[in-house]
């Protein structure tokens, strides 16, 4: 299959390149008893990147949730498609549902019995498909992809969450038109390329990397020093 960010092979949605890029922005584990008559405690987790969603949750191919299956997942953020509380197995549940409309299209049903971080959850799942978006438009731009502009929607169910303000004004306040594409530029390396992609403020990046050039040129730094400097900074950024 095809990786949904570049368009490379992949043997998921993501590919190992894109995601070497992702920060993790929230996670959770946490245990919850599951099971009928005789009900065992099961160990789920829950973690949400700038890229990606992945875990190990009840999985099913309905909204009812029969024949869920515990099991590990891992999507492409913004194929999550909305978090609503429903009733499974007899209890209030956080559901989220992730939907595919490319290739090998699917809707998935992931639910998380036991937790109890529903309105951490949600915001954080806006906040990071709005990264998630961004990232993903920089990573095409730097393969040399079209210009496809990821549309960030509101995908919580603001009745059963406490939406924090910052994500509600965000919902609320549409997109700006993409400018029109530009000739792509002479490909940059790929150190270059992932940095860039994770940077935060890339400005800041590109200073503190003139910095350590011009400490390397002058003689202050060795090329050892100096690539064990540009690796702190990799962490960093």
């Amino acid at each position: 299959m095809k990786c949904l960010i570049c368009g490379s092979d992949a043997s998921s949605e993501v590919c190992n390149k894109c995601i070497r890029l992702e920060k993790i922005i929230y996670q959770k584990e946490w245990v919850s008893k599951e099971g009928g008559l005789i009900k065992k405690s099961e160990d789920f987790r829950v973690a949400i990147s700038n890229l990606r969603i992945s875990g190990r949750v009840s999985i099913s191919d309905n909204p009812k949730g029969t024949n869920a299956k515990l099991d590990n997942f891992s999507h492409y953020l913004m194929n999550v498609r909305e978090c609503s509380q429903v009733t499974y197995g007899g209890k209030k549940t956080l559901m989220v549902t992730v939907e595919n409309k490319g290739e090998g299209a699917y809707t998935r049903y992931c639910f998380l019995p036991g937790f109890d971080e529903g309105d951490q959850f949600v915001n954080a799942i806006f906040d990071a498909k709005t990264k998630a978006a961004s990232l993903t438009e920089r990573i095409r731009q730097s393969s040399g992809m079209a210009s496809t502009p990821v549309e960030v929607t509101q995908t919580v169910a603001s009745s059963d969450f406490n939406l924090n303000a910052a994500a509600q004004a965000a919902a609320a306040t549409p997109r700006p038109a993409a400018p029109a594409p530009t000739p792509a530029a002479a490909p940059a390396s790929s150190d270059t390329v992932a940095l860039a992609g994770i940077a935060t403020d890339i400005s800041e990046f590109e200073t503190k990397i003139k910095k350590l050039k011009v400490l390397r040129d002058n003689g202050i730094l060795s090329e050892e020093e100096y690539e064990a400097e540009k690796k702190k900074l990799v962490s960093i950024f």
